[in-house]
């Protein structure tokens, strides 16, 4: 051997070994250096809301600073397009949105699709509502219908985006009612509710969460759960008011990239679980209105295998072109 290739030899071998140093050093020491969540939505709608509240108390169980960054946009799909371009080392997590992240790549051209996504953790479940200005012009559901059907496609109803779960919803309610609204897409459930209390937009479909936030500026119309929820036991519910077929949430939960390592998965995932049983978040988050559903890893697995089923023979229920 000439001493031109051993030396380049040598190098390649220090190199390897370098390589295989760092990639040590990133599973075991995990995390070094703080941790982005990227939140798909404006700031002050309830999924920053509750991000924010989380990542107030993220230090204490990963050991770094959870920074949250905002990339609001097509309903969650500029910052999950986003999402689906980071390295998958664990240091750029994204709060993920349930129906969003798996009817989005359904019905359109996303650069990412549920398979983008490992689930760490679920931390909330947020049940659309209806709901419109207290001093507006409906009064009940009834009447919306109502002005509905004497009005074609001129009653406008704002919504976090396309295909998240309140615009699904108002999708149902026109099936099931026979009617026909405007509805209305916002870079988020913040531009929405912007918008009806400005009175730009006749109703607004929003996370339980924020109408709870709003309190006596809006008057809630309807629920789309099977029965009153505690938070809001006042708020009558679609299926007691003739639409059982109107039933949609907003779940959320925090989720590393495809192909982060598994070690880092397991890591991750403990430390949110931890802080998720934390009682003085938990009473932040109920002080926020945010209704907790926690789930593993494992279940939200199940759950999105299950959902994507479910959505699927929904978008081909609802007709959507």
């Amino acid at each position: 051997m000439t001493w031109n290739k051993l030396l380049l030899s040598l190098f390649f071998c220090a190199g390897l070994l370098f390589a295989a140093g760092c990639t040590e050093e990133t599973t075991s020491d995990f995390p070094t250096k703080s941790i982005q969540l990227v939140v798909s939505f404006s700031p002050g709608a309830a999924t920053d809301t509750q991000a924010r509240i989380m990542a107030k108390y993220a230090n204490d169980y990963l050991g770094q600073e959870l920074v949250i960054v905002n990339k609001p946009g097509g309903g969650g799909q500029v910052g999950w397009n986003y999402f689906s371009t980071v390295q998958p080392d664990g240091y750029t997590l994204a709060v993920y949105n349930l129906p969003h992240i798996i009817t989005q790549p359904l019905v359109g051209q996303t650069s990412f699709d549920a398979g983008t996504f490992e689930p760490l953790v679920n931390w909330g479940g947020d049940p659309t509502v209806f709901a419109v200005r207290n001093d507006g012009s409906f009064s009940s559901l009834d009447d919306l219908i109502s002005k509905a059907e004497a009005a074609p496609g001129q009653i406008t109803v704002g919504n976090a985006g396309k295909f998240v779960g309140q615009h699904l919803a108002i999708l149902l309610l026109e099936q099931a009612a026979g009617i026909d609204v405007e509805d209305v897409p916002f870079q988020g459930a913040a531009d929405a509710i912007a918008s009806l209390l400005g009175g730009h937009t006749d109703v607004v479909a929003g996370n339980l969460s924020d109408i709870y936030r709003l309190g006596d500026d809006v008057l809630p119309l309807a629920i789309a759960t099977e029965e009153r929820h505690p938070f809001a036991p006042d708020i009558p519910t679609f299926n007691e008011l003739g639409f059982p077929d109107v039933m949609m949430s907003t779940d959320r939960g925090i989720a590393a990239r495809e192909g982060t390592p598994p070690e880092i998965i397991t890591m991750l995932e403990e430390a949110f679980l931890q802080l998720l049983q934390d009682e003085q978040f938990l009473k932040e988050m109920e002080t926020a209105g945010a209704d907790m559903l926690i789930m593993d890893r494992a279940e939200v697995v199940s759950e999105m295998e299950k959902r994507t089923v479910e959505y699927t023979e929904l978008i081909d229920r609802i007709n959507i072109e």
